[in-house]
């Protein structure tokens, strides 16, 4: 039992580590970049975040299902071969995106340099995440924490570094270079790693298991982030960079809930699959109240807490998006409560209706946000987000009652 608990939190630290890097930052780097440089990190780290999802196929989710599927002494072969995968994924997007740089930089509003930069972070994310999941699922919780503060203090270190040492106009490319140099660096050394302890490149056998899974939670995934993060880059085009600054940071502040959320559900999830697994029903409802109480009880404090907290945090030039954080925090908890009929979905494999599910609430998102931002500005945005949260949360909640009608 000790043991588990050390798992547990080590594994919590290490998510909350890498999810809170950009709260962490924050308050510093809006006060450096101010609102328009901090909408222009914010819109190009959403772009990054969707390639990250669409060209690597999301490989990493497999790992878990992987340890179900095959027994221990084929999983070092798996990881290695749905690695090898991904990144001939990225190779492939890397020369198309060089073949259309110029089309690709126009619709992005980007410069092109920024395009090569999106490629190589998304590769050093999808890398370290890999990473990160194989040690969270072979409950190797102390290389888990710690490739999670090397990350983080690199990160940060080298962004200040740059920003500090580039004129006002420039400094938002600093921020961009630290994480793109410390990402991808990283992941490389990781991926190698790997790789050559795998030593299987192509199965298809392991790649057809790994995409049947894969590309549904790809779509649910680049869905997700429509619902959260479609706001900001309409934001961009409807109004201006700088009330994507002022947003984001409101945005970025309430992230607090969702990191602790992802990392709480990253501890819990290995274990309800385990449990599911054994058939032991009993601690699966144990630990699922235990975790919605603990949720609860954190968001209602930080709702509390969150406007005088705020005004630390922030800039007064950021203070305009105190009225947002209400919102935000809800949409959050929306997002929390779908865990438990999302989670039930993926072990029973239904991945295909997840994906439908989100997808279809991404659409809807869209709608809303084109209407609601012409009526009402950033509150008519986070408004449309949380909206389409709680369709999500309740067309998953029936989903999931039709599958235990099913028994």
């Amino acid at each position: 039992m000790k043991n588990k608990n050390r798992i547990t939190l080590l594994n919590f630290l290490s998510n909350l580590l890498l999810r809170g890097i950009s709260i962490f930052s924050a308050p510093v780097f809006s006060r450096l970049l101010g609102t328009s440089g901090f909408g222009i990190v914010s819109v190009y780290n959403i772009w990054t975040r969707i390639l990250g999802v669409a060209v690597p196929m999301q490989s990493n989710l497999t790992l878990v299902n992987a340890r179900v599927e095959y027994p221990e002494d084929q999983q070092d072969a798996y990881q290695s071969s749905v690695l090898t995968m991904s990144l001939l994924m990225f190779a492939a997007a890397t020369a198309l995106g060089t073949i259309f740089l110029k089309p690709i930089s126009q619709f992005l509003n980007l410069p092109a340099i920024l395009i090569y930069l999106m490629l190589l972070q998304a590769f050093g994310n999808f890398a370290t995440s890999f990473a990160g999941s194989k040690y969270t699922y072979e409950f190797k919780a102390g290389r888990n924490l710690l490739l999670s503060v090397g990350i983080t203090v690199a990160s940060l270190a080298l962004s200040l570094v740059l920003v500090l040492s580039l004129p006002q106009e420039d400094r938002y490319l600093g921020r961009i270079w630290g994480n793109v140099t410390v990402y991808a660096g990283l992941g490389a050394i990781l991926a190698v790693g790997v790789l050559r302890r795998g030593r299987t490149f192509i199965r298809p056998d392991y790649w057809k298991f790994c995409l049947t899974l894969a590309a549904p939670m790809v779509f649910y995934s680049l869905s997700d982030m429509l619902l959260a993060q479609s706001d900001q880059i309409m934001l961009k085009s409807m109004l201006s960079s700088a009330s994507v600054g002022l947003y984001s940071l409101a945005y970025t502040f309430s992230n607090v809930l969702f990191t602790i959320f992802h990392s709480l559900n990253n501890t819990w999830a290995p274990f309800f699959f385990e449990d599911m697994k054994n058939g032991e029903k009993e601690k699966v409802h144990t630990s699922a109240v235990n975790f919605l109480e603990l949720f609860t009880i954190l968001s209602m404090v930080f709702v509390l807490l969150a406007p005088e907290v705020f005004r630390i945090y922030a800039g007064r030039d950021f203070w305009g998006g105190i009225t947002l954080i209400p919102l935000f925090s809800a949409g959050y908890y929306l997002n929390f409560l779908c865990t438990f009929p999302v989670n039930f979905d993926y072990y029973h494999k239904k991945n295909k209706a997840v994906a439908a599910i989100t997808i279809g609430c991404a659409v809807v998102n869209l709608g809303l946000n084109y209407v609601l931002i012409r009526l009402y500005g950033a509150f008519g945005a986070a408004l449309a987000t949380t909206l389409s949260h709680l369709l999500q949360l309740s067309l998953h909640h029936l989903y999931a009652c039709r599958i235990l009608g099913r028994g």
